[in-house]
C-alpha cells in the first residue's frame, strides 16, 4: 500500500507540471532559401531529426512565440505555403494554436507529433525583424528592409554611424563599426526595390522605420549607392591561452594561442605585450593562430593580449583586444645554484688577477737599483779617462771593488731620499750595505780621436766591463 501511495503521488505531481517543463529540450530553427537568423522556414527537432510545421491555423500568435524563443524580437510576418521553400523529412506539428504568451512553441496546443495529412508545400515560416543583411555575414552586409511583404535596399544619401547603430542594435549585433556606402557589399541579385533614402537616425531608435526618411519608395537612387553596415559582432573578442601554464621556467619554450569562434575567419592575428611595445603578427586562414616564444627569459614577462584583423568588403577591421593573460618567468633552483657557483669562481679569478698585477708592479718598482748600478759604471769609466797614455790598462780587482763601493755610497747618499714611512714605497733602498758588486776584471780601451782640433783628453774613452 505504501509503495502504491508513493506511485500515485508521483503521477499526481507530474500531471500538475506545466507542459513547457516537459518540452524545454525541443529546439527550433529557421531554414530555407534566403533565410536569416530571424526569418525563414520553421523547423522543429524531435527524435534526433529535424521536421517542419504545417501551416494549418498558422497565425501571428504562433509566429510571435517562434520569434520570442529565437530571441529575434518583434514579429513581422507569419508566412505560409512554403514561402521559404519546401522542407524535407517529417512534418512534426499541425493545427498549432498558440496564445502568443508561451515561452516555447511546444507549449502551444497541437495534435500528436507527426500525425497530419500535410505536405511540404504548406510549410510554415516567420519573419521576425524588419531588417536583414545580405552579401556578408550575420552582422555585416548590405542593409535590406522588409515592407509590404517585399524586401528592398536603403540608399546611402546621408547614411552615417547613427543609422548603422540602429541597424546593429535591431539585429542584436552589438555596436556599429562602419556605415558603408557605394554598394561596398556588391549589387543585389535580380530586381529589388530601394525602399528608403535620406535616413536620419539619432541612434536611439529601435528600427530604421522609426527614423526620419524621405518615405518608402521615394528616391532617385540606384543600387550603386546601396548602404551597408559592419557591426562589432562580426569581429567578436578573441580568446587567448598560454601553454604551458602562465608560470614558466627560465629557458622554456612557450606558445600563446589566439582563437575565435568557428563561424568567423581571420586573416591576421596580432599579439601585444604590456608594458613595452612588443607586437607580433601571424597570418592565418583559420580561426586561430599560435605565437611561439623560444627560450623565455625575464624580458618576456608581462601581460599579453591578442586581437585580429578581417577584410570586410575590401576594408580591414580590427577586433577588440582579448582578456589579458599574465606570463611569469621563474628560475629553477639548479640554475640558481650554478649561477651562484659561477659568480664565486668569477670573483676568485678577479682576486687572482689583482694579486698578480700587484706582484708585477712590485717587480717593476725594484728596477731603480739597476739604473744606479749603470750610473756607477759610467762614473767609473769617467774616473779613469784621465790616463790617456795607455791603450790597455789592467786593474787590480780588489782596488776596483773598493773604489766602486765608495762611489756607490756617494751616489746613493746623494740620490736617495728616505720616505717618511717605509710602507709608502714598494722598492728596496739601494745603498752600499746591500749592493753586492762582484768584479773580476776591468778592461779599458783608450782610443785617440781622429779630429786633431779637439783636445786629446776629451776624445779618449775608457770602456769598463763588470762581469757579475
Amino acid at each position: 500500500m505504501k509503495s502504491r501511495r508513493h506511485f500515485l503521488t508521483l503521477v499526481s505531481f507530474l500531471l500538475t507540471l506545466p507542459v513547457s517543463s516537459l518540452n524545454e529540450g525541443l529546439q527550433i530553427r529557421l531554414a530555407g532559401p534566403g533565410y536569416t537568423r530571424c526569418s525563414g522556414r520553421v523547423e522543429l527537432y524531435k527524435n534526433n531529426s529535424w521536421g517542419t510545421i504545417c501551416d494549418n491555423k498558422w497565425s501571428m500568435s504562433d509566429a510571435k512565440v517562434v520569434c520570442r524563443q529565437l530571441g529575434c524580437g518583434k514579429t513581422v510576418e507569419a508566412s505560409v505555403a512554403a514561402r521559404f521553400g519546401r522542407g524535407t523529412g517529417k512534418i512534426w506539428l499541425n493545427n498549432l494554436e498558440c496564445s502568443g504568451d508561451e515561452r516555447f512553441l511546444s507549449d502551444c496546443k497541437h495534435k500528436e507529433y507527426g500525425e497530419n495529412d500535410c505536405t511540404h508545400s504548406r510549410d510554415a515560416g516567420v519573419i521576425c525583424k524588419l531588417i536583414k543583411l545580405n552579401r556578408g555575414d550575420r552582422c555585416s552586409g548590405k542593409v535590406v528592409i522588409y515592407h509590404q511583404k517585399e524586401w528592398g535596399t536603403v540608399c546611402d544619401n546621408s547614411w552615417d554611424l547613427n543609422d548603422a547603430e540602429v541597424v546593429c542594435r535591431h539585429l542584436n549585433c552589438g555596436t556599429a563599426m562602419a556605415a558603408t556606402q557605394g554598394a561596398r557589399f556588391g549589387l543585389p541579385y535580380g530586381k529589388i526595390k530601394i525602399w528608403l533614402d535620406r535616413v536620419a537616425c539619432s541612434g536611439s531608435e529601435d528600427s530604421l522605420t522609426e527614423c526620419q526618411h524621405s518615405g518608402f519608395g521615394k528616391t532617385d537612387c540606384s543600387h550603386r549607392k546601396d548602404a551597408g553596415v559592419v557591426c562589432s559582432a562580426s569581429l567578436p573578442k578573441p580568446s587567448i591561452s598560454v601553454n604551458p601554464s602562465s608560470v614558466v621556467s627560465w629557458g622554456q619554450n612557450v606558445s600563446i594561442t589566439c582563437s575565435i569562434s568557428d563561424e568567423h575567419k581571420s586573416e591576421t592575428f596580432i599579439l601585444k605585450k604590456s608594458p613595452g611595445s612588443f607586437r607580433a603578427t601571424e597570418k592565418s586562414s583559420s580561426n586561430s593562430a599560435t605565437f611561439r616564444i623560444h627560450t623565455v627569459d625575464f624580458d618576456h614577462e608581462g601581460s599579453y593580449q591578442c586581437q585580429y584583423e578581417r577584410n570586410i568588403s575590401n576594408e580591414m577591421f580590427s577586433s577588440a583586444l582579448s582578456d589579458p593573460v599574465r606570463l611569469s618567468v621563474t628560475v629553477p633552483l639548479s640554475l640558481l645554484y650554478s649561477s651562484i657557483a659561477g659568480g664565486i669562481l668569477l670573483l676568485l679569478l678577479l682576486v687572482l688577477v689583482v694579486y698578480l698585477d700587484r706582484r708585477r708592479r712590485r717587480g717593476k718598482a725594484k728596477q731603480p737599483g739597476a739604473l744606479t748600478l749603470s750610473q756607477l759604471s759610467v762614473t767609473a769609466r769617467n774616473k779613469y779617462e784621465d790616463d790617456t797614455n795607455h791603450d790597455n790598462m789592467n786593474f787590480d780587482s780588489g782596488e776596483i771593488n773598493k773604489e766602486l763601493t765608495e762611489e756607490v755610497g756617494e751616489v746613493a747618499d746623494d740620490a736617495y731620499e728616505k720616505p717618511e714611512r717605509d710602507e709608502d714605497h714598494f722598492y728596496d733602498v739601494v745603498g752600499p750595505s746591500n749592493l753586492n758588486v762582484k768584479s773580476k776584471e776591468v778592461c779599458a780601451s783608450v782610443k785617440k780621436n781622429r779630429d786633431d782640433k779637439e783636445e786629446d783628453d776629451e776624445n779618449d774613452y775608457v770602456d769598463v766591463t763588470l762581469p757579475f
